[in-house]
């Protein structure tokens, strides 16, 4: 092989590391900062999404902003920090959440007063959990629950309580793939 060819082959070569180099570094960088995507395990956000759905999830929406009534966040809680949990934003900061029985023996979820209307959920609240009613959510955290209310270990529980916004990894913006079905 002459030199001229070995250059140019070592060249091509060069090309290729470097343009394979700066693809996995816009892919980490992508991955870590802009979009995620996460496994649902467990059934609590039942019939919204269902164990083994896979989920994208934009990081960065709640560095601009602030997650809204409806929003559905993946987020660490507690101390378990490599335990994620998905759930659907019920109440803001300074709002007040109360549970309302009603004559079937199940509850209506209140926010401020009001009735919140859900038809997202996937059957009647049957229990409020073991926090006192009614709840004033504290400045930078949110009221959380599952859509699957009487399958969810949420923000009902003491052991979870609300999410602070720091907590937040992402908000969950499309179902990419079911894994099992």
């Amino acid at each position: 092989m002459s030199e001229v060819r070995r250059k140019k082959r070592y060249k091509e070569l060069k090309e290729w590391v470097i343009a394979i180099l700066i693809m996995v570094a816009a892919i980490f960088v992508i991955r870590s900062f802009i979009f995620g995507t996460v496994i649902v395990k467990g059934v609590s956000m039942e019939p919204t999404y269902y164990h083994g759905d896979l989920i994208a999830i934009n990081k960065l929406s709640y560095h601009f902003s602030s997650p809204e009534r409806g929003d559905i966040i993946v987020c660490d809680y507690g101390s378990i920090e490599e335990e994620k949990i998905i759930k659907r934003v019920i109440g803001l900061p300074g709002e007040v959440i109360d549970f309302v029985p009603k004559d079937n023996g199940n509850y209506d979820v209140m926010v401020n007063g009001e009735i919140l209307e859900e038809d997202y959920i996937k059957s009647e609240v049957e229990f409020y959990g073991d926090t006192e009613y009614p709840y004033t959510v504290p400045e930078n955290c949110y009221f959380v629950m599952g859509d699957n209310r009487n399958n969810s270990t949420d923000s009902r529980w003491q052991s979870i309580g609300v999410i602070e916004k720091n907590n937040i990894e992402g908000k969950a913006f499309l179902k990419i793939w079911h894994f099992g079905r």
